[in-house]
C-alpha cells in the first residue's frame, strides 16, 4: 500500500512539473479549459476544443515564444488575447457545430 501511494504521488508530482515545464499545457490547464467551462461549456467539450486548440498553437509557436504570448496573455494584452482567440476559435466552432446541429 505504501509503495502504491508513493508511486500516486510520484506521478501526480511528475505531472505537475510537466504542466508546468510545458507552457502549452500550462494554458491548457489554467486558462483554456476554466474559460471555456465558464462560458458554459462542459468539461468534455472545453477539453476537446482546448486539445485542438493547443495542438494548432504547437505548430506555430515554439516554447519560448509561446510562453512570451501567454505572459502577454495573462497581463491582460489585447493583442494576445486576439492572438488566442483567433486560434481557438475553429476548434471551438467545430464543437458548437456537433452541439446545435447533432442528428
Amino acid at each position: 500500500m505504501a509503495l502504491l501511494t508513493l508511486s500516486l504521488g510520484t506521478a501526480i508530482a511528475t505531472q505537475q512539473v510537466n504542466a508546468a515545464s510545458d507552457p502549452f499545457m500550462d494554458f491548457f490547464n489554467k486558462d483554456c479549459v476554466p474559460q471555456a467551462q465558464k462560458a458554459g461549456m462542459t468539461k468534455a467539450e472545453a477539453q476537446q476544443g482546448c486539445t485542438c486548440t493547443v495542438s494548432t498553437l504547437r505548430k506555430k509557436y515554439s516554447s519560448p515564444a509561446f510562453t512570451g504570448l501567454l505572459t502577454k496573455y495573462r497581463s491582460g494584452d489585447a493583442n494576445a488575447k486576439k492572438t488566442l482567440t483567433t486560434y481557438g476559435q475553429t476548434c471551438f466552432e467545430e464543437i458548437l457545430d456537433n452541439v446545435l446541429f447533432d442528428n
